[in-house]
């Protein structure tokens, strides 16, 4: 079992975070048959995305059992959002090849996204960021990898909304921390979001946002 941490941000809203180490085989070993309705390992590209797949399924299905929540069919959306049962549970899902975040609401929607810390977000941060983003960064890897994972988080928060752009959605300067809070506008309202700087010495760093506002 490979449980990183888990958070209650509010009454109603949690995440658990889930370090991947395990193997295809025994990552759906763990899975009960209502996480496999829809599963479609032959749609995925390679090993490390079926096993990417399978370990945030795993994650829900822990977060649930530690929330005592009921084990609901598994589905997708029309845009590909997980839905479990009939929706009265908001739930979101972000993974990288090392780690998978489940996020889930009782009340509100949610929106969760977890992003590696790398050179990349330098060479392609004026592709998603507004040039006042770009000052504000500073070109800081962690602070734009936490500009990208907020704006992914608030992009399936607001699922209904369209979003043609990232640069629709601006952060406001914030101060680096562990942990801490940034505030996003978008279309005339503030969003607030949790971030979380994951460091662990067997991974690459990691930022995680989440959105329940």
């Amino acid at each position: 079992m490979s449980f990183y941490s888990f958070s209650a941000y509010t009454a109603t809203s949690f995440l658990l975070i889930w370090k991947i180490e395990e193997s295809v085989a025994t990552l759906r070993s763990q899975l009960p048959p209502q996480f496999l309705v829809d599963y479609h390992s032959s749609n995925l590209s390679s090993t490390d995305r079926i096993r990417q797949s399978l370990a945030v399924r795993v994650a829900l299905y822990h977060l649930l059992q530690k929330l005592a929540l009921p084990i609901l069919v598994l589905s997708k959306n029309g845009q590909g959002q997980p839905i479990l049962g009939d929706g009265r549970f908001h739930i979101s899902f972000t993974h990288t090849r090392y780690v998978a975040a489940v996020a889930l609401s009782t009340v509100v929607p949610i929106g969760v996204d977890i992003e590696m810390v790398t050179p990349t977000l330098r060479r392609v941060q004026e592709r998603f960021l507004t040039n006042k983003e770009v000052q504000n960064a500073n070109h800081c890897l962690e602070q734009l990898a936490i500009y990208w994972a907020a704006k992914e988080a608030l992009y399936k928060r607001l699922a209904n909304q369209k979003i043609t752009t990232f640069k629709a959605i601006f952060i406001a300067p914030f101060v680096l921390q562990g942990k801490g809070k940034v505030i996003a506008h978008f279309n005339g309202r503030k969003y607030g979001m949790d971030y979380q700087q994951i460091a662990d010495s067997a991974l690459p760093p990691h930022v995680l946002v989440c959105c329940a506002d």
